[in-house]
């Protein structure tokens, strides 16, 4: 699966197929069309060209394979506000021409409806759907060590997710408490003799209690249930699951130079199937934005949670590291130079993989309508199990318009 339980839109799995466009956030930069209906779109257009030099994330340089890519990916956002209400639609695909290897190609696509509603003073609620029709890279997800050479296309997949919260209290007073549930389906489209165990839907449930103090800052108690069903038993054996989550939080609005979230606590992995190893331990998750100039800020992250491997094992420990800075040089240029670690420690197998992802972009803003962006991607992958070890490097170039 090795995907988070709690997963926001676009922000990993859409990250993961790379829809994510600024088309879809109302920038102050993006020409909005106003219509007598009250509703605002706000259409958007990203065309790239990129070059990956080990497309299937192969492990020997004899199976490695190297192209130029095209991608085009138009986009539209819709918003109506009513009274303290907002309605939000979103769509968009993504559209990849390999010019080396044409079994690469894909189409994915994404569509995504949002309400944010203000009942009262004290009442509040958000709702949430989304589908996206995406893919995993030759090479990769359920089919990672294998270089590819099992597949002729791109694996594919449906994702459906709807959820949402209720909370309760006024923002003026200082405790408030969210209720949370979430439904989120992954079902594979094609190479269903290996796909059809890894089919799944996970149900969440949560709370979150916070308590505002007068500095911009909550503390918080935050519980997740998650129960995890696959529609197919693993050869291996019955992959069902239930993780309990208990974290202990402190978020904070701009104040002098940060802002951010950290939360710690304690979670709890039992599987349906005793022949498993359940997992429990401390787990984690933390952003911190220092922003010591106006026109520059470093982003710090870190994360322990338990995850569901592509392959064999029971589970997975991801502890990750990561830092960036952003810097504006001046109104037309602005970059960005970033460092993630991630260690996977497998469990039920010997195998640990460690992570190194390097970024690197360069941005030009032409137009009001107008950026470029270029830069480096470079993945280095080493793992006990030298199978799964593979250097991965994409350059890109992309144009992003707006109106």
């Amino acid at each position: 699966m090795n995907i988070p339980y709690k997963l926001n839109c676009i922000a990993t799995v859409i990250a993961a197929i790379v829809i994510a466009n600024p088309a879809f956030a109302a920038d102050e930069k993006a020409g909005v069309i106003r219509t007598e209906s009250g509703i605002d779109f706000i259409p958007g257009l990203t065309s790239g060209l990129k070059y990956d030099d080990n497309l299937t994330s192969a492990s020997g340089s004899a199976d490695k394979l190297d192209s130029w890519i095209l991608t085009v990916t138009p986009a539209v956002q819709a918003q109506m506000l009513d009274g303290n209400n907002v309605y939000t639609l979103e769509a968009g695909f993504e559209y990849a021409e390999y010019f080396d290897s044409s079994d690469d190609n894909y189409l994915d696509a994404l569509l995504k409806a949002k309400s944010e509603l203000e009942l009262n003073q004290s009442n509040r609620a958000e709702l949430e759907v989304f589908y996206v029709s995406g893919h995993e890279d030759r090479g990769s997800g359920v089919f990672e060590g294998t270089s590819g050479v099992l597949q002729d296309e791109a694996n594919t997949f449906d994702i459906l997710s709807a959820g949402g919260f209720y909370e309760y209290g006024a923002m003026s007073t200082p405790a408030r408490i969210r209720l949370n549930a979430k439904y989120f389906s992954k079902q594979y489209t094609n190479f269903e003799t290996v796909t059809q165990y890894r089919n799944f839907a996970n149900t969440t449930l949560g709370g979150t209690l916070f308590y505002d103090t007068q500095s911009s800052t909550s503390v918080f108690l935050e519980l997740i249930t998650v129960v995890t069903a696959y529609d197919e038993i693993d050869p291996t054996g019955d992959r069902d699951s239930t993780t309990n989550t208990a974290r202990l939080g402190v978020e904070w609005e701009a104040t002098a130079s940060t802002e951010g979230s950290i939360k710690i606590g304690y979670q709890a992995k039992d599987f349906d199937n005793n022949a498993r190893e359940d997992f429990s331990g401390l787990s984690w998750d933390a952003k911190v934005t220092w922003t010591p100039l106006t026109y520059s800020s470093i982003d710090l992250t870190t994360g322990r949670a338990s995850k569901d491997p592509n392959g064999v094992g029971d589970f997975i420990r991801a502890t990750s590291y990561g830092i960036k800075w952003n810097h504006e040089w001046s109104e037309l240029f602005s970059s960005f130079i970033g460092l993630n670690q991630v260690t996977d420690a497998y469990t039920g197998i010997d195998r640990e993989d460690k992570t190194k992802a390097y970024q690197f972009g360069l941005n030009y803003n032409v137009t009001r309508w107008l950026t470029l962006k270029s830069g480096i991607n470079i993945n280095q992958v080493d793992s006990t199990d030298t199978q799964f070890s593979f250097d991965r490097n994409v350059y890109f170039v992309n144009a992003e318009m707006t109106l």
